[in-house]
């Protein structure tokens, strides 16, 4: 990581002499440009006073030099703004692998209490997996990597060809950050999206209307062929006069219709030509991975028009709609042709014609945005490892295994293994010794596994499988749900899905914290001998050391883990590393002690 935090800090150095170098060209342009604009004025003055032709050609040539000045200036800014936002981006990575994800959204708003898993994991929220991970820069990939992240099993049979796609993807740092660029400064929301596609699925029936259309294409031809016999004279001027009125009037007949749809339109084309950006920066692209190619080739329509063609044609149209502003123009264009209205079956012409390919333009940059997501996590971390798969029998070994929240020279890596269907581990430990840290860890990575994206450690095999979990359970005064009761009902949800044949992985933190020492031992115990019975797996965290004796009576079905503790000249010592057997020593006692709660006698 520290390699590619120098690649950024790199990065920053050569665009910031190549931004100082612009800052130096644009400095004395605007002097340039004044100083041209004055000397074309003096020239002219000089051609009135004098009367000399040399004079017009030295006006023109300095009109033309603040012409081209002005491009330049216009030009060299642009590139000095994207110098500037480039530096951003590169300087939030490094913020992000320093462990502040506070430049990027935290998907706050997909935080479930009620999910099987996001929510005990912290998926979701400050200081997430998905706000560490989450770079996406349209509201289609910031749903679909939440998507991602909340039902990862879905995605199962696509994780080899994710891990492809990802991994190529990681490679294109320059077309992830032109991505970025795209939507710099500028929010994509999903209230686009939704007023957009309620005008596409809209029905209209102008076009199939007969009067309509003989109005529309009759009534110019009329009044153009009247004008002309009225300049020949073999007609009155009043005639075409007349025609010209009537077409107004129709004009206005159909004006609420036309300013609706021009007001939509040109309130969502700045929006909609940033998506026709992104779908250009994925069209200039050539991929190699499989997944990729295929939501390539899913943009063009009919295989022929391509997506700037395509928002180019609307951009001419809503250019054409803007020209209404000008009352001569509207009035001339209107009277003689019926302009608005030409305009508004062409409109629904485009409507009618792509109203199915912009949904799958947004189905493409969603995927395409939620991979770079992934995509840039990979390269922020090129020692993290593409997990392998398993087949029929479930079977779990990851060697070193991080959890990708902890800094890394914090972080205490640990391995684990579990083979076989009817397998528990039960992991003993004291307070603060990494008991619901580890199940995070474990959680947290087969998760990524399950979206194709790396994980943290040397090694990871795995078999696909739905997760559930119980690690934070809390109560609800909304719903008069107790804490106790809302932990029972997560353990129902788990065991309906048992019932019914589901494969589960299980992560359980303290069973039945919520009721009293001797009832929550035995309740655990018969819980922990129902769950043996069904194909499932799990990791039990508990303080009862009693339910180690379980190996006892299941030894092909229970295996005790532990973090131990150590205790030397008063000082606790933590080392967060996973044992084989059952904890040994405690420590409420201990630490309410050290705390002044408890005090010697």
């Amino acid at each position: 990581m520290i390699h590619i935090q120098k690649q950024y800090e790199y990065q920053i150095e050569a665009i910031e002499i190549e931004r100082e170098k612009f800052s130096k060209r644009a400095k004395y342009l605007p002097l340039m440009r004044f100083l041209s604009f004055l000397l074309s004025f003096v020239m002219f003055y000089n051609h009135l006073i004098f009367n000399n032709k040399t004079f017009v050609y030295l006006a023109v040539a300095s009109l033309l030099s603040f012409v081209l000045l002005t491009l330049w200036d216009n030009l060299l800014k642009g590139k000095i703004v994207r110098s500037e936002r480039l530096i951003k981006i590169c300087r939030n990575e490094i913020k992000s692998m320093n462990g502040d994800f506070s430049p990027f959204e935290s998907g706050d708003e997909y935080i479930n209490p009620d999910h099987s898993y996001s929510y005990d994991l912290d998926i979701f929220g400050k200081e997430s997996l998905f706000h560490c991970i989450n770079r996406s820069v349209t509201i289609f990939g910031k749903n679909r990597l939440a998507e991602y992240f909340s039902k990862a099993y879905d995605f199962k049979n696509q994780i080899f060809e994710r891990q492809n796609a990802v991994a190529e993807l990681s490679e294109k740092i320059e077309f992830r950050q032109q991505m970025q660029l795209v939507f710099f400064g500028q929010k994509s929301v999903e209230k686009d999206r939704l007023e957009f596609n309620e005008w596409l699925e809209s029905e209209n029936n102008l076009l199939q209307n007969r009067l309509f259309n003989v109005i529309r294409f009759g009534l110019p031809i009329i009044t153009n062929v009247l004008i002309i016999l009225s300049l020949l004279g073999l007609v009155v001027v009043q005639i075409p006069i007349m025609m010209i009125i009537l077409q107004l009037l129709i004009v206005s007949i159909y004006g609420r219709k036309t300013l609706k749809v021009q007001s939509l339109l040109t309130s969502k084309v700045g929006i909609i030509s940033k998506y026709a950006q992104l779908l250009l920066l994925i069209e200039k692209r050539n991929f190699k991975a499989p997944l990729l190619v295929e939501l390539k080739s899913r943009l063009s329509h009919d295989g022929i028009e391509t997506p700037a063609t395509i928002i180019k044609q609307l951009s001419v149209l809503l250019n054409w709609m803007d020209s209404n502003l000008n009352i001569i123009a509207a009035v001339i264009l209107n009277g003689l042709f019926l302009f608005n209205l030409q305009l508004l079956a062409a409109v629904e012409k485009w409507k009618t014609r792509y109203r199915e390919v912009i949904p799958r333009w947004y189905e493409i940059i969603g995927e395409f945005d939620a991979l770079s997501s992934l995509a840039n996590f990979t390269c922020n971390n090129p020692d993290y490892i593409f997990p392998e798969l398993v087949g029929d029998q479930f079977f779990f070994e990851a060697s070193d295994l991080g959890h990708p929240l902890i800094q890394k020279a914090e972080c205490v890596t640990n391995n684990i293994t579990i083979s076989g269907w009817n397998q528990y581990c039960i992991i003993t430990g004291a307070n603060m010794s990494g008991k619901s840290t580890f199940l995070r860890t474990v959680g947290t990575n087969y998760v990524l596994a399950m979206i194709g994206s790396p994980v943290f450690a040397s090694k990871f095999i795995f078999y696909p499988i739905i997760l559930h979990s119980s690690i934070r359970t809390n109560d609800s005064l909304a719903r008069k749900e107790s804490f106790f009761y809302a932990e029972l009902k997560r353990l129902k949800e788990i065991i309906s899905e048992l019932e019914i044949g589901q494969r589960t992985f299980i992560l359980l933190d303290e069973i039945l914290k919520g009721t009293n020492s001797k009832d929550k031992q035995a309740g655990s115990i018969a819980l922990l001998e129902q769950l043996i019975k069904y194909q499932s797996v799990g990791l039990i965290a508990t303080h009862d050391l009693i339910l180690g004796e379980l190996i006892i009576n299941y030894p092909e079905n229970i295996r005790n883990l532990c973090f131990e503790i150590k205790i030397v000249d008063d000082e606790m010592s933590i080392d967060y590393k996973l044992q084989d057997g059952v904890c040994k020593n405690l420590n409420a006692t201990y630490l309410m002690k050290k705390m002044g709660i408890l005090i010697d006698k």
